[in-house]
Formats: C-alpha cells, structure tokens, sequence
C-alpha cells in the first residue's frame, strides 16, 4: 500500500511516467560518453603505434626524442579527454536540471487536466443526483396519477358494464314481458265474455311462472356473469363463449344480426373464465354496434374457435367494412371510441385487452379481412 502511495502523486498522476524517459536519456548520455571514451582510446592506442613504427623507420633515429615526442601526444590525448568529460558533465547537468524542470511543468499541467475533469465529474455527478432527486418525484407523482386514473378507469367501466348489463336485461326480457302481456290480454278476453274456467287460468298462470322464472334466472345470469373471479382455474372455451352469446342473443335477434359460431377445434386452457367471457360478449356487442350504425343489408358476425399448437385462437368477425387504417394504433386506448359519446366511453376494448394480455398472458389482435374487422386471441392452451 505505501508502495503505491510513493508511486504516485496527491493527484494520481503516475510519477514514473514523466520521469522514466529521462532517466533513459540520462543512461544513453552516460552509456555513449564511455563508449566514446573507450573508443578514443583505442584509437589513441592504435595512432600511437603506428607513429612509433613510422618513426623509427626513418634514418634519424633517437629514441629519447621518440619518448619524448609521445609523451607529449599523451598529455595532450589527457587534456582532451578531460576537456570532453567536463563538457559532457556539464551537458548531463544541464539535462537533468531540464529533467526536473520538465517533470515539474508536466505535473502541473497534468494536474490541472486531471483537476479540470474532477471538477466536471463531480459537475456531471452532481447534475445526475439532481436528476435522480427529481426523477424519483416524478415517478412517484406519476405512479400516484397513474392510479388515480386507473381507478376512474376502473369506476366507469363498471358503469359502463352496468349500463350494458341494463341494455341487455332490457333485451332479453322483452320477449317475455311480451308473452306475459298477451296471456294477461287472453285472460282478461276469456273472463269478459264469460269463458274462462279453472284449467284456462291454471295454464295462463303456469305459463306466467315459467315467464317470471326465465327472468329471474336472466337476473342470476348477468350478476354471476360480472361477478369478478379470484384465481384461475381450467375452463372450456366454448362452455365460456356460449355463455356471453346467452347474454347478448337476444339483442343480436332485436337487430335481425345472424351470429355465426365454427367451432373447429374446442380446447381447455387456464385462466379467469368469467372474464374471458367478458372479453367475448365485448367484442360481440362492439361489432353489432358496428353494424347497426352502417346499417348493413344483411349484418353477420362469426366466432371462429381454433388450435394450432398449443395455442387457441378465438375470431370475432363482423362484415361491417373494417376500421379505419389511422385508427389501428388508437383502438385499445383508453377513452378512444368511434362511436357516439351517447353509446359507447372508449373502454371496452382497453379494458379487454388488459384482461387477455395482463391477466391471463395471451394476446388481442384486430385486422381488417375483405368483409371487415377481425379481432383475434391468441391464448396459451
């Protein structure tokens, strides 16, 4: 640890760094000063030698005067080394003082880079905890808006649903209401012409029975249908399916609309049933809507109930003429609807998609065919 501390300096900056390259100038300097030495004096050597040998093949000789004429190459060979050691120590000194001059210019300047990019991170950090500060209260206020919406969203569906369970109540019980009414009108014909007996009124009163037990049983129908189930459970398709068409039939009869169910290949899979089913009698009612509005020549909707794999597909079909392509984007938002403010708010769809996608993991589709919409679910079975 203390090791690391000496390497480098308060700012980080490693020190060895800066200070390596010079001391491998300093080594060169050193290294090539003996070199030249050395050299000159081998040279030296190798002059001297041959002046001796051509000195004294010459006819004159005197060997004092030789002694004496290399003694004073020597001295002078001396005085040139060391003139050239006190040029190069002078040249060393002056690069090491370089040296450390250098170094400290270099530490400066780098710590002034690396105080310039400390401040900025710390500028940048500070940004980001501000962001993160701010960030945090904006999903938590979005968190609380988005709760708040779901709950509206939640309270007008059920009004919604309401309104559509009154809608379809309506429906279902004017047939009977009907048949009750002309067995009244039967009796009160029968008793004032005097002929009614105890067998007429007995049949009058158990078709009557059987007419308020059929609307009673219509009542239990649509309060179990929107009762919201609490775990999943295994069910059958097509079992669900019918359910939803017994709720709505009697509509689709009101508004002369031939439902047209293919069953091709039932399956059992595992989820909510009830609100399945929902989903169906949603996408049913959406396309009779549909078709009342365009006022078709001769309205149709198919349920198609398919396998391939270990999937099932449920079709819902109409021949209304398709949506609108800029509409395919918005269809399962909510409060989006192409209907009348009057007939529809925009969260059937939006609210079925949650269950098939978020409750039960499958997937809700729409695309246009060559007649009109088709809705598709995909669910794992």
């Amino acid at each position: 640890m203390y090791k690391d501390k000496r390497m480098f300096n308060k700012e980080g900056i490693p020190f060895f760094i800066i200070i390596v390259p010079f001391l491998a100038i300093l080594f060169i300097s050193f290294f090539s000063t003996s070199y030249y030495l050395k050299l000159t004096n081998t040279n030296f050597q190798t002059d001297l030698k041959e002046f001796r040998q051509l000195y004294i093949s010459q006819n004159k000789y005197d060997e004092n005067k030789l002694l004496k004429l290399i003694k004073q190459k020597e001295e002078l060979h001396e005085i040139r080394q060391g003139e050239f050691k006190n040029f190069m120590f002078v040249l060393t000194i002056v690069i090491f003082v370089f040296m450390i001059l250098f170094s400290m210019l270099m530490s400066s300047i780098i710590n002034d880079v690396i105080k310039k990019y400390k401040q900025q991170v710390q500028n940048r950090e500070e940004k980001l905890e501000n962001l993160n500060k701010t960030l945090s209260t904006k999903v938590e206020n979005g968190i609380a808006e988005g709760k708040r919406k779901d709950k509206a969203i939640l309270q007008q569906s059920k009004l919604a649903r309401m309104g559509a369970m009154i809608s379809m109540i309506a429906h279902q019980w004017r047939q009977p209401l009907t048949e009750l009414s002309g067995i009244l009108m039967e009796l009160e014909t029968a008793t004032r012409f005097k002929k009614v007996n105890d067998e007429h009124i007995l049949a009058s009163i158990d078709k009557s029975d059987k007419m308020i037990e059929y609307m009673s049983n219509t009542i239990d129908d649509f309060r179990n249908f929107y009762k919201p189930d609490k775990k999943k459970e295994t069910f059958d398709v097509l079992d669900y399916c019918t359910k939803a068409i017994n709720l709505v039939n009697a509509s689709l009869d009101d508004s002369s609309i031939i439902l047209d169910v293919q069953v091709k290949q039932n399956r059992l899979i595992h989820g909510y049933p009830t609100e399945f089913a929902q989903v169906i009698l949603n996408l049913i009612s959406n396309a009779k809507d549909i078709l009342v509005e365009r006022e078709i020549g001769k309205p149709k909707i198919t349920l198609v109930i398919e396998a391939r794999g270990s999937l099932c597909i449920i079709k819902v079909k109409d021949n209304a003429g398709g949506l609108d392509e800029k509409n395919f984007d918005l269809i399962f938002d909510p409060y989006f609807t192409t209907k009348h403010s009057s007939k529809g708010t925009g969260l059937g769809l939006y609210i079925s998609k949650l269950i098939i996608e978020r409750n039960m993991g499958g997937e809700l589709s729409v695309q246009n065919d060559e007649e009109g919409a088709v809705f598709k679910i995909v669910l794992l079975g």
